[in-house]
């Protein structure tokens, strides 16, 4: 491999390791895991854990921090939670034998997060809305242009500076590819603004068994109702899983 060319084995080898994609998928929530927690998720050893772990700490996909006698793994690099989600779509989807099993897929599939982004069925209904009301526009370059009206939207209802989350230093917008919708939601600096502040107003509550999960408040059906114009049927499933 000519030596100045990024070397895309790292990735290469990452994927085609079981154990490797089942402890980034686990780290796809944004939140911290021990590696205990992550080893059990995964179903190695904590010593299989600790050496793929060590591997994504040296490439800079994953970062430790330790709290009292406690360490805890976070993913860092947004691009290879991009890359497995984008993935996802092309896979074999697994029979689902046990119905606890089953309603927990249908609920990843419903509304959950996308690294640090809202996704599933919700997710993609609510970046249709951001687009139905032109405030983000969908562009040639897969990504989304946040329009004048769309800034003061962001700005005045969900107090989100969209010009300030423009500086960050990762890509502001992005369409990713939903793997169960097979649409795209918003992603990016933006996207992941957007579930912080829904989060942060309660408008969200996350599974307290699959923190990916996520679920509509009443106050968040009540945001969407009555800022996004969404309708009931766009909202049904999320209720009707969640009661």
């Amino acid at each position: 491999m000519t030596q100045d060319l990024p070397d895309i084995t790292t990735i290469a080898k990452a994927l085609t390791v079981p154990a490797k994609v089942q402890l980034l998928d686990q780290l796809m929530d944004h939140r911290g895991h021990t590696l205990l927690e992550l080893a059990h998720a995964a179903n190695i050893e904590p010593q299989t854990a600790s050496y793929h772990l060590h591997k994504f700490l040296t490439v800079g996909w994953v970062r430790r921090e330790q709290q009292g006698r406690f360490h805890y793994f976070f993913l860092v690099n947004a691009d290879v939670a991009h890359l497995l989600e984008q993935f996802s779509p092309s896979a074999p989807q697994p029979q689902v034998k046990r119905l606890s099993r089953a309603r927990s897929t249908e609920k990843m599939r419903v509304f959950r997060s996308c690294y640090d982004h809202m996704a599933g069925g919700t997710g993609v209904a609510i970046t249709d809305a951001l687009v139905g009301h032109h405030w983000i526009i969908p562009d040639q370059d897969k990504a989304y242009q946040v329009t004048p009206a769309g800034q003061q939207f962001f700005l005045q209802v969900l107090a989100i500076d969209s010009t300030v989350v423009a500086q960050k230093k990762r890509q502001f917008t992005t369409q990713c590819v939903d793997w169960s919708e097979r649409r795209h939601h918003l992603g990016g600096a933006l996207g992941s603004a957007l579930l912080q502040t829904f989060e942060a107003r309660d408008y969200v509550d996350r599974d307290p068994q699959s923190k990916r999960v996520l679920s509509l408040t009443d106050a968040g059906r009540d945001f969407l109702h009555t800022q996004l114009d969404m309708q009931d049927a766009e909202l049904s499933a999320d209720a009707e899983l969640c009661h």
